[in-house]
């Protein structure tokens, strides 16, 4: 088969998209009912299909379905590829997500069918992000296939390529040509495609692989289909150049031939895999927040049960691997990128409920129990803060109410001030904030002196009444609010006489009439217009911070903008609640930095970051995005929740949100005499924090602070009990100045010992000496530039040795 087209029979499923999931639990069953029909009918025809949620749902909804299945792929006439949960978005998710989708589809799959995938499939993804290669090869995929971007899209030496990943880790990829499908058509489309394939493969001289069946609303090849592809064998002979085939079997024997120089090498392609269509970053705001939250809430969860918890793999453990994999479902590349129809959501957004409530349920639980064992302070109020990361932090705090002294548990006063609360009552109008030392994945106490609910009306007169000036400062920190446009124009480091900004922070509407995806347009070039500043107002000012609020107002919609200055952590917030009425117009957060090189930016990647083009192009964004110039000042915008961003020069920006129609997909077009649907149409809210140094930090700071404004301290207030522990302890650290983090602390999944997840954030090669006090175990451990590792812990339960030892992604020993 030396110049085989391969055939690979599949269909491709979107459980939700046009049309309900309920709908799409349908389309699955109906579509591997019919898969098995061809393999019963034609004894050459194989079966390529991905997801482990798919072959879930039939287990769990047709048995006997499933069990014809599972006697498929014992026959080889059934392939499974993919190894993930479902097929998700390929850059929105976090790193941890994408570990979670081998995790759970990999051993779904060793589990029901005593074998896993070897191909990763993601074959309707929008873009691919530049550290999956490590990803896929750490869960046992040493190829992908994909599809998008397409070649207008991104320009590849080839169809078949070797892809190498941000730390050096390399698959062999395959971008489908052109598409999974026969096309629009179910027979006369797939004639047209066997002697394009046939063209293109002798052009670029290696066997390709050509995709046929009805997909998308499932369906998967025909009995036409295959009739057609029977006449095109037979009319082969004994050539024999098209067969019936798989991915696994195409890149056996493709690599084979390259091996021993009966084909060209593969070329190395050394970028990440973007993009399609920018859009599905900034539509549908509300759900991208919901997903960044409940992976965060989620994550903190585990790792509090993990090291709080009576039973570490029982109930609790069980109920957050449930949420993870709601999680995983929502992360679907349609309905995470905003472009399924409004029907789909309400499920969606139950589902991300669901999760967010359980990691909630569970962590209030786990820290209730941790203060009512704790020996608390005999006088005052003790608040036991909870930090969620193994690393000393300083986090600003608000505790409800208000006192007259803060004290930490060595006895010290820890300056603090009383800011507003969102009630408007007779009590619990204002909270104590402060700046807190945190020790490592732990807690420590606060002891507040005359903690009450609420203050006389004189002290609070004093509050509500002090006068404001255009002038935010704390400690060296010094912002400005131009008096006309009321937009900041100005951050300053009094002390290291440093400007950050080159101009006013602003918030831009820009006319955008693209489609819910903005296909085939690589930034928004629409007509661009500044919110107007209407007022502002001084919310607070103390010993901590200095707060103001601004409002801004254009067209139907308007935006509230509360500025918080905070010189001790070198940090400035903008808590922005925005309320859009808009129509084709998209909101961007603009920062005119004073500094950076002009041609690219910084931004955060799964699990690593990469550095793009600051030519106003639009990019898929995590957590994190920084100008700097060489080793000079440096400015990051961490988020808590945005998606898309862009750089024009100096200036960066965050695409806060879009209003296109509802799963609108050109070139069809709207109907002009119905009323369209539009989305993100309401309020919104956005947390943006400003980190500022003087010299450039590593990307391994941004991500430590990104991860601290994302998975915050948790606190409850006790009144005076005894207790057997003290008033603070940590129980996990990374010791010293590491660019390594640890992300995740959960249950194994074999239920013996925990997973410890760490990642080398800076892209530089890093030791890390990680301390597990509450197992008694310590190790130091080497990493490579952005390498994730997967250590398994077993402590000293059941009088066994404690041991660390290195595993896969999969939790299997490497």
């Amino acid at each position: 088969m030396a110049d085989c087209i391969h055939l690979v029979g599949n269909a491709h499923i979107d459980v939700l998209w046009l049309w309900k999931w309920e709908e799409g639990l349908q389309e699955i069953r109906a579509t591997f009912a019919s898969a098995l029909d061809r393999i019963t009918e034609h004894e050459d025809f194989v079966f390529t299909c991905a997801c482990a949620y798919y072959y879930s749902v039939a287990e769990k909804t047709d048995p006997a379905l499933f069990e014809r299945i599972q006697k498929a792929v014992a026959a080889g006439r059934w392939r499974i590829a993919g190894g993930w949960w479902l097929q998700p978005d390929c850059n929105a998710p976090s790193g941890e997500a994408f570990v979670r989708q081998g995790l759970y589809g990999q051993r779904y799959f060793r589990e029901k069918f005593g074998k896993t995938a070897d191909v990763g499939y993601n074959i309707d993804s929008f873009g691919h992000n530049g550290n999956l290669p490590q990803i896929l090869a750490g869960q046992g995929l040493s190829s992908y296939v994909f599809m998008r971007p397409g070649k207008k899209e991104k320009e590849l030496p080839s169809h078949l390529f070797t892809w190498e990943g941000i730390d050096g880790s390399r698959v062999t990829a395959y971008r489908v040509p052109p598409e999974y499908t026969n096309g629009c058509e179910w027979g006369p489309e797939l004639e047209r495609k066997i002697p394009f394939f046939r063209g293109l493969a002798a052009e670029e001289g290696i066997p390709l692989m050509c995709f046929y069946g009805v997909g998308n609303h499932g369906g998967g090849p025909t009995k036409e289909n295959l009739a057609i592809l029977d006449a095109f064998i037979k009319e082969g002979g004994g050539k024999a150049d098209i067969a019936y085939s798989d991915p696994g079997r195409y890149f056996g024997e493709v690599s084979a031939l390259c091996e021993r120089g009966e084909r060209p090498a593969r070329p190395l392609v050394k970028d990440e895999l973007q993009y399609h269509a920018i859009g599905c970053y900034s539509s549908m705001s509300r759900l991208k927040k919901a997903n960044n939250r409940t992976e965060q809430d989620l994550l903190r969860a585990e790792k509090m049960n993990c090291v709080l918890g009576d039973e570490k793999n029982g109930k609790d453990g069980e109920a957050l691997r449930e949420g993870w994999k709601k999680v995983l479902v929502n992360q679907f590349h349609d309905s995470l990128g905003g472009c399924s129809i409004p029907g789909a959501y309400p499920k969606i957004f139950g589902a991300y409920g669901w999760a967010e409530e359980t990691a909630g349920e569970i962590t209030t639980k786990l820290l209730h129990r941790l203060a009512a064992r704790t020996a608390v302070f005999e006088e005052g109020s003790t608040a036991i803060v909870w930090n969620p990361h193994p690393w000393k932090t300083v986090q600003c705090i608000e505790v409800n109410g208000v006192c007259d002294a803060v004290h930490d548990v060595h006895g010290n006063e820890i300056p603090f001030e009383l800011v507003p609360t969102s009630a408007i009552a007779g009590f619990y109008t204002h909270a104590a904030r402060f700046n807190a030392v945190l020790p490592p994945l732990g807690y420590t106490a606060f002891r507040l002196t005359g903690h009450r609910n609420g203050m006389d009306r004189e002290s609070l007169a004093g509050v509500l009444y002090t006068r404001a000036s255009s002038r935010i400062v704390s400690g060296d920190l010094e912002a400005r609010i131009d008096r006309d446009s009321c937009r900041v124009n100005s951050i300053f480091d009094r002390e290291k006489k440093i400007e950050y900004l080159s101009g006013e922070i602003s918030l831009d509407v820009i006319d955008d009439n693209s489609d819910t995806w903005t296909h085939a347009l690589p930034s928004y070039e629409g007509a661009r217009r500044k919110m107007k500043g209407e007022s502002w107002a001084l919310v607070s000012r103390g010993k901590v911070t200095e707060e103001y609020e601004i409002t801004y107002r254009l067209f139907d919609s308007a935006a509230v903008m509360r500025v918080i200055v905070n010189g001790a952590l070198g940090t400035v917030d903008l808590k922005l609640r925005v309320t859009w009425n808009e129509k084709h117009r998209l909101l961007k957060l603009s920062i005119p930095c004073a500094f950076g090189n002009g041609r690219t930016f910084t931004s955060e990647i799964p699990y690593g970051s990469m550095e793009r083009s600051a030519d106003g192009r639009e990019w898929p964004l995590q957590r994190w995005a920084a100008l700097s110039e060489n080793s000079g000042p440096a400015l990051a915008a961490l988020n808590d929740g945005v998606y898309s961003s862009s750089a024009q020069g100096k200036t960066l920006s965050l695409t806060l949100l879009r209003s296109p129609i509802y799963a609108h997909h050109e070139p069809m077009r709207p109907r002009a005499d119905i009323r369209h649907r539009y989305v993100d149409q309401g309020e919104h809210e956005y947390h943006i924090r400003l980190v500022l140094r003087g010299e450039k930090p590593p990307a391994s700071e941004y991500a430590r602070r990104a991860l601290e404004l994302n998975q915050g301290p948790l606190y409850v207030v006790e009144s005076f009990h005894p207790g057997s522990l003290p008033l603070e302890k940590s129980y996990c650290e990374i010791k010293g100045n590491s660019t390594v983090l640890v992300t995740a602390i959960k249950s194994a999944e074999d239920g013996d010992g925990c997973i410890l997840r760490a990642v080398e954030s800076a892209g530089k090669a890093a030791e890390a000496d990680i301390d597990c006090s509450w197992l008694g175990l310590e190790g130091r451990f080497n990493f490579r530039p952005f390498e994730i590792k997967t250590l398994k812990i077993r402590g000293a339960e059941g009088g066994g040795t404690p041991s660390v030892t290195e595993t896969s992604l999969l939790e299997w020993d490497v």
